[in-house]
């Protein structure tokens, strides 16, 4: 059966090849495939060239400039036939003489090709980024926004609570307690939707937030859409991570100051769970003595998707961080077993979303609410040969509730974005004796908001995208209603490169008194402010020109410069407050290393003189670096670098008079050199920059134990200027040399842990 089939096959073959030798294909044909569209005629590469002729049958493929050539052609006439996909075919006789070549142009004609309609899904879920981005670049940018949130002890009422009391004036500058931080009520940070004022550890013995739950951590210095109310200095949208969906994978840590757990992983085939809970410990109390520091956190993130496009995420976020007030005038000391002897702040969060598609709709509401308190125990001095002054304990409450849904529309030109948002703030304070024949006060204050916005995206270029959009909020006990417009116009100067010029206006309720406008400007008010006037509005206008770009496959530039000017903040409301700056993030991910820099500079100044002091002016920068890599295959190290210049810091009197609040600046920031009074205050900034470097080395292993690949990694770390982090207490003590002064000085603490995951 086999012969029978190969048999004519090879006779056929030979005859060919008889063919062949009696010169039979002496010709050639070459030529160019040129392609039409309307009047514009060009090469068109890779077309396909067939020819035939009795049994001769050759294909070529033309070029990528559209030329192709068929060699050894028989003698006589030959069939051609080029085609290309979306161009009609062409067929042409060509007349092959015995010798020579032929040259053949073709041109076809351009014709659309009509394809079955095709169904494109969005995915609602945000794509996490790859966790080295987390480690560096992210982790770097919310380190950054850490430093200058502060802790908000002082900024959440604690000014208005001893303010509230009547009493003698503060005679002397340790009647005064300083706390580096300030524009609290300036800024908007959201963890999964829910307002949070501190959701950071800020003494630096953590990172300020756990990389293992982060998801995404966008950073707007202005410009942001208008879905965002609020932000007047800047907003900060903190996403935790999309859950696993292969295994559980749990990691944690244990030194001698911390520990750590994480868990990511599914709950079934449509859920899943992040979870991480961290907390200071006095474990290592022995080696390297108790630490004024404390903090504990816990965070919950469920996520669901109960049908196919839809996403249900629940987020549940609690922290507390503390700081001892070790200071001979302190409540603690006089009062032992009554008062704490530390000042502490708690934030508590709870948020759910729904995302999903509807009728060619993206849908997503949200619900959040998010309570802040703090405490802090106080206790005036009282001049020599004088009764001391009653202990106080100080305290501020704050409850925040919103809510929001959003439909967008994608079009065929961009995006359409509309959505409808509602707040409701209710702060409250109190200054309580911790003595008999003392006095009490407390006051509340509520502010809601009810707002809608839209926002319209639209591709005016393909390499040029305009934004443009606004929101309307309407605040109660306003005048009327608020406009707040946004624009915001990118060019995508290459592939590689894109140019952001953005503006915007924003409107926000914050707290009256004692208001310090980035490091610059505290604006005191001088008569005792009613619970109905504790929640002003007050308006920001935000001009931010950003440039990104991609070096290469490994290194990521950003900088941003902006303009803003705030209304509403101080005692004349006519006269602003303006702001500049600029802002670099570098990232550099190799293959064994990973560097990253960010550093901020930015200067304030108003036009009137809002202080007393001889100018109000004044600036401020914050760095933060690091770099992070192997030591060869067994070992690795991580250096993480801190620079602070001019940061502000709030100052919380111990007592004072309600009608005329004196301030007692220190000879630190005196001009003459000389303790001064000024009303209202201007702290300014420390002249003491703090510079820190910590320095970790640690070696990995990983053993197989339990069925499961394990990544252990023993580490020491090594930290520095532990009396210079963000965001701690100060006070003027005169037996130091009349300077301001750490309440805990820890210059320096080896800490030594393990880490582990799996």
């Amino acid at each position: 059966m086999r012969v029978r089939i190969l048999l004519p096959f090879l006779v056929g073959s030979l005859i060919a090849a008889a063919g062949d030798l009696a010169g039979q294909t002496s010709g050639s044909v070459s030529g160019t495939v040129l392609g039409r569209f309307e009047n514009d005629v060009r090469p068109l590469p890779f077309a396909l060239v067939e020819a035939w002729e009795g049994s001769y049958r050759r294909s070529v493929v033309a070029d990528s400039l559209g030329r192709y050539q068929l060699a050894s052609v028989p003698a006589g006439t030959l069939h051609v036939r080029v085609t290309h996909a979306g161009h009609d075919p062409v067929v042409v006789d060509v007349v092959v003489p015995s010798e020579g070549p032929v040259l053949v142009d073709v041109e076809l004609r351009a014709r659309p090709v009509r394809l079955p309609p095709v169904e494109v899904t969005t995915d609602v879920r945000v794509p996490d980024p790859d966790p080295k981005d987390v480690e560096a670049g992210l982790t770097t940018r919310v380190d950054a926004a850490a430093l200058e949130i502060g802790s908000g002890a002082a900024d959440a009422g604690l000014v208005e609570a001893v303010r509230a009391l009547g009493g003698n004036d503060p005679g002397q500058a340790t009647d005064v307690l300083f706390m580096r931080g300030s524009t609290t009520d300036l800024k908007l940070v959201l963890l999964d939707g829910a307002p949070v004022y501190t959701p950071f550890h800020v003494a630096g013995l953590l990172r300020s937030f756990e990389p293992a739950v982060l998801g995404r951590a966008d950073l707007h210095v202005g410009g942001a859409p208008a879905r965002y109310d609020g932000g007047l200095t800047y907003i900060l949208d903190l996403r935790t991570r999309r859950p696993r969906r292969d295994r559980m994978q749990a990691s944690g840590s244990l030194d001698l100051l911390s520990g750590t757990a994480a868990l990511d992983g599914p709950l079934g085939d449509h859920a899943g769970l992040v979870a991480s809970a961290r907390t200071l410990h006095n474990l290592g109390e022995a080696p390297l003595g108790r630490s004024p520091y404390g903090y504990r956190d816990v965070l919950l993130s469920l996520q669901a998707e109960p049908l196919p496009g839809q996403i249900l995420r629940t987020t549940g976020f609690w922290n507390r961080e503390s700081v001892v007030l070790d200071l001979p005038t302190t409540a603690s000391n006089l009062l032992p077993g009554v008062a704490p002897g530390e000042a502490w702040w708690s934030n508590q969060a709870l948020s759910a979303a729904w995302t999903g598609h509807a009728g060619g709709f993206l849908l997503e509401a949200t619900a959040a609410g998010s309570g802040y308190d703090a405490k802090l125990p106080l206790r005036p001095a009282s001049p020599q040969g004088e009764p001391e002054a009653a202990a106080l304990l100080a305290g501020a409450h704050t409850d925040r509730f919103r809510g929001g849904v959003e439909v967008a529309r994608p079009v065929s030109w961009g995006m359409v974005r509309i959505g409808l948002s509602w707040e409701r703030v209710d702060a409250s304070y109190s200054a309580d004796p911790l003595e008999s024949g003392g006095t009490a006060s407390a006051a509340r204050s509520t502010s809601s908001s009810t707002g809608g916005y839209l926002d319209v995206t639209r591709a005016l270029a393909p390499d040029v995208t305009l934004r443009v959009g606004g929101r309307v909020d309407r605040f109660s006990g306003d005048r009327g209603p608020r406009l707040a417009p946004r624009v915001a116009l990118s060019w995508e100067v290459s592939p590689e490169a894109v140019v952001t010029v953005a503006t915007g206006r924003y409107h926000q309720s914050t707290r009256a008194n004692d208001l310090t406008v980035e490091a610059s400007l505290s604006q005191s008010v001088a008569d005792t402010t009613g619970p109905a006037d504790l929640l002003p509005v007050a308006s920001a206008d935000h001009v931010v020109v950003s440039f990104d770009q991609r070096l290469g496959d490994d290194v990521r530039l950003g900088i941003a410069g902006f303009w803003k000017s705030y209304r509403g903040l101080e005692r004349d409301q006519t006269e602003p407050i303006r702001s500049s700056g600029v802002d670099l993030r570098v990232q550099r991910r190799g293959e064994r290393a990973t560097a990253w820099l960010g550093y901020g500079l930015s200067w304030y100044w108003s036009t009137r003189d809002l202080s007393g002091a001889t100018s109000d002016f004044t600036g401020r920068q914050l760095l933060t670096a690091g770099l992070s890599g192997a030591l060869g295959s067994l070992f690795g190290a991580d250096v993480r670098v801190a620079y602070g210049g001019g940061l502000p810091y709030t100052s919380v009197p111990f007592r004072a008079d309600a009608a005329s609040p004196p301030a007692v600046i220190p000879d630190e920031l005196a001009n003459n050199g000389d303790v001064i009074e000024q009303t209202p205050p201007l702290p300014g900034g420390l002249r003491e920059d703090f510079l820190r470097v910590d320095l970790e080395l640690h070696a990995t292993f990983t053993p197989r134990w339990g069925g499961h690949e394990w990544q252990v990694q023993p580490y020491l770390r090594v930290l520095n200027a532990l009396d210079r982090r963000d965001a701690l207490f100060y006070a003027f003590q005169p037996w130091r040399d009349e300077a301001l002064t750490p309440l805990a000085e820890r210059p320096l603490v080896p800490v030594l842990g393990v880490a582990w995951r799996f």
